[in-house]
């Protein structure tokens, strides 16, 4: 699987636990919990989004030193647009952060599961 296909594999099966917890959370818990569910996919979805963007905008044969910079940068944003997107998100949900902080780990977990696994498969 090439490094495109992987990042959109990641990111749709981080939608998809967004979307199942939200949705299990709602069901449990009522509306305000499903959707503060969907915020903490979105905090985890948004930024790691925004990373890949960054970073396959930048051909791979260009210069080592550009490639790393869109990295470096793309990083630096995608840890800016957490804080501020978890600081929104706990502003709208305050009294539902659990179910923000279960499914922004969940999201987050398919990030290292798909890393563990390309590792393992690339040996």
């Amino acid at each position: 699987m090439d490094n495109k296909a992987a990042a959109g594999t990641v990111f749709g099966g981080q939608c998809l636990v967004a979307l199942i917890s939200g949705g299990a959370w709602a069901f449990a818990q009522g509306g305000h919990a499903g959707m503060a569910a969907l915020a903490g996919g979105l905090v985890a979805i948004i930024p790691g989004l925004y990373l890949a963007l960054k970073v396959f905008s930048v051909p791979a044969d260009a210069e080592p030193k550009r490639i790393v910079g869109a990295f470096y940068w793309g990083e630096a944003v995608k840890i800016g647009l957490t804080v501020v997107l978890f600081i929104i998100a706990l502003h709208l949900f305050a009294t539902a952060f659990v179910p923000l902080i279960t499914t922004y780990i969940l999201a987050i977990l398919v990030y290292w599961l798909a890393l563990g696994i390309s590792a393992a498969e690339q040996r």
